[in-house]
């Protein structure tokens, strides 16, 4: 199980550990975002710090409509107790942690629960694996 809150501003957050480029363990706090389909998106700064390098450009279509090109890369997540490859997005937004993450990657699907109060419990529980 995963466990975070939800902060004052209403956002459910978790914080999983991240490999940086020279495999140090970095925690980065991270948006449930049920509503992005992708695994993780980091802003520059993240990608920055991390070390980490876009290797491919995504085509992605916001709620906008029309498709745009993302700049990507792969990361690796200590997820479970498991080193786990994920793609992350580069974003102008907060780190966000999305429903390819946890939708049948491999080893789990997940149960989210969110306590939609301030200070509210956030659980994410393996389904089987």
């Amino acid at each position: 199980m995963t466990s975070g809150s939800v902060t004052n501003t209403r956002k459910p957050i978790i914080r999983p550990t991240i490999l940086d480029s020279a495999v140090n363990q970095r925690i980065v706090p991270v948006i449930i975002d049920t509503g992005f389909t992708g695994e993780l998106a980091l802003p520059p700064r993240y990608i920055s710090r991390l070390g980490l390098t876009i290797t491919e450009n995504y085509q992605g279509r916001p709620v906008t409509g029309e498709f745009i090109s993302i700049p990507a890369g792969d990361v690796v997540v200590i997820w479970q107790n498991r080193r786990r490859g994920a793609t992350f997005l580069q974003v102008d937004s907060e780190p966000l942690l999305g429903m390819q993450f946890l939708w049948n990657h491999h080893i789990w699907n997940h149960h989210i629960a969110i306590d939609a109060v301030a200070n509210g419990a956030v659980t994410l529980t393996p389904l089987g694996g």
